[in-house]
């Protein structure tokens, strides 16, 4: 399939219960290594935007593109320096913040942007990619009005309360940190997630390449973009029309 979202191929494996909208069944989950791969591949296109001070804003699996297998994260117009306190919240890939979380936290404040709003949005984005649906897609929240169920979803993760995740252990793993904000940086998911895919034997061959980066090399192309005007170009209205494949920073020797 070529062209499309995240969203329309996550969601043509789905059925769905038509007078609640509510998902009842996953027909066709991607195969674990796929969705491995494409969990890696959000994390360094994240990570990468990260070693420039930005970060993306609206990681969505609308804003994902798919060309067959391969990912492109897409839609920059919310792009930002890290710190900028940010404008629209669209649940679940991000949350309000509740009165007990200290520093920036206030009523219906999503905070600014940075490794933790970056880091929630990929755990939402991971869970769509390995459940096969939203976060509490599966479920009715509002029996009175099942298809209005966004107010009590953002009341949830508000206040920290997630769907139980009983899948693969170490993708929950990963899921349940990023919700809960237990990286310090992207890039040290990133560099967790490349390590678990180099372990599928599927994988080795692809990520050989990547696991050889010069890390010296990648921080003086991050360097070299920003002094080109990368930072000014997502800042102007040109980003929307923008789509980076996340293979085209990667950098190996041999190539």
């Amino acid at each position: 399939m070529r062209d499309s979202t995240l969203a329309s191929r996550i969601h043509h494996n789905q059925i769905r219960d038509e007078s609640t909208g509510v998902v009842t069944k996953v027909e066709k989950p991607e195969p674990i290594a796929l969705r491995k791969r494409w969990m890696n591949d959000l994390a360094q296109a994240v990570a990468f935007l990260e070693s420039l001070n930005l970060a993306h804003g609206d990681l969505r699996p609308e804003n994902v593109l798919l060309d067959r297998d391969e990912l492109k994260v897409t839609d920059f117009d919310r792009a930002a320096e890290i710190g900028t306190p940010i404008e629209r919240c669209k649940t679940p890939y991000g949350r309000f913040m509740n009165d007990t979380e200290p520093g920036e936290a206030n009523d219906r404040s999503a905070g600014h942007l940075g490794p933790r709003t970056e880091q929630f949005d990929l755990g939402s984005l991971y869970y769509f990619i390995n459940y096969g649906f939203e976060v509490y897609g599966d479920r009715c929240l509002d029996p009175e009005n099942p298809r209005e169920h966004g107010p009590k979803t953002i009341d949830l993760l508000q206040n920290m309360i997630f769907p139980e995740l009983n899948g693969d252990p170490l993708i929950d793993d990963i899921i349940h940190k990023r919700w809960h904000n237990k990286y310090r940086k992207v890039a040290d998911l990133a560099e967790y997630t490349e390590a678990l895919l180099v372990k599928e034997p599927s994988a080795a061959k692809d990520t050989e390449a990547g696991s050889s980066e010069d890390v010296t090399w990648k921080k003086a192309l991050c360097q070299d973009l920003e002094n080109r005007g990368l930072l000014e170009f997502l800042s102007s209205d040109e980003p929307a029309k923008l789509c980076f494949p996340l293979g085209w920073y990667r950098y190996s020797e041999t190539a």
